[in-house]
């Protein structure tokens, strides 16, 4: 068994939740937090006007550079992810519905201001911003929880689609959850990638996460056995258009490494 050829990741356009949370930080007014939108569930937020562009202009990415034949088609069972997938327009498409690769529960605080969840769950959020991989909300999903179900994904893919061309239209938490497992980061490296703010760690609304097995720089050499190389695209703005590939490093460690590794987790607010 072997991954996909090239697996291609899509975070959906801008959603009604992006908007709010947008709205909120920019004029610290939590009058967007209506009654009606805590009724919603995060699964159904739908996209923007803005979304729908965004949506359009990754859909002509992939038409314009000839990424419109995939042998598999996963999409999230959230609706502004089905219907980016949709408004990318792609011909002959044939969607499979994931639950696996929903976004990541927020738990209770998705149904609350900022200013109420602060007052009632300070006490909840302690490792919010130093353990944020292992820290899971109340009643919601840590990123480790998150990686246990695209492990899940992963798996189907290694047994079903070898060499073959696969597409799934996602969320930034589980983008970032591929990341983590695909690359086989540390808690170290995960917690940083969950943390930054530069634009390596960033996944804007609509940009791909492109995955290959084929050297960008010999394309006529064998396929390498796992998803070797890796760059992020931007079609809806918010950074470069095309970042260049990089190779994966997947690290392992010496003794002497892991006793340093150790004490990195350890100290982490040192």
């Amino acid at each position: 068994m072997a991954m996909p050829k090239n697996l291609f990741l899509v975070r959906h356009g801008q959603s009604e939740g992006n908007l709010v949370r947008r709205q909120f930080e920019t004029t610290n007014n939590e009058s967007f937090f209506s009654d009606e939108f805590l009724d919603l569930h995060e699964s159904q937020y739908k996209l923007t006007e803005l979304g729908v562009t965004q949506a359009k202009k990754a859909g002509q990415y992939l038409k314009d550079n000839h990424f419109v034949a995939f042998d598999r088609m996963l999409v999230s069972n959230n609706v502004r992810a089905m219907q980016t997938a949709a408004h990318l327009d792609i011909k002959n498409a044939l969607w499979m519905i994931d639950f696996n690769t929903r976004e990541r529960d927020a738990g209770l605080f998705n149904t609350m201001a900022p200013s109420k969840r602060d007052a009632q769950y300070a006490d909840q959020q302690k490792f919010y911003n130093t353990q944020p991989f292992l820290y899971r909300p109340p009643q919601g999903e840590s990123m480790a929880d998150v990686c246990e179900r695209i492990k899940i994904v992963l798996g189907t893919l290694a047994r079903e689609c070898d060499g073959k061309n696969v597409i799934i239209v996602c969320h930034g938490h589980v983008m970032r959850g591929f990341r983590i497992m695909l690359e086989r980061m540390s808690l170290q490296k995960s917690n940083e990638l969950l943390l930054s703010q530069e634009a390596w760690a960033r996944i804007p609304n609509c940009s791909i996460l492109h995955y290959t097995r084929e050297n960008p720089n010999d394309k006529g050499a064998e396929l390498s056995n796992r998803l070797d190389w890796v760059r992020m695209i931007r079609p809806a703005g918010n950074g470069n258009l095309e970042d260049a590939f990089t190779k994966i490093e997947r690290k392992k460690y010496t003794n002497e490494e892991l006793f340093a590794e150790a004490e990195k987790n350890r100290n982490i607010n040192a």
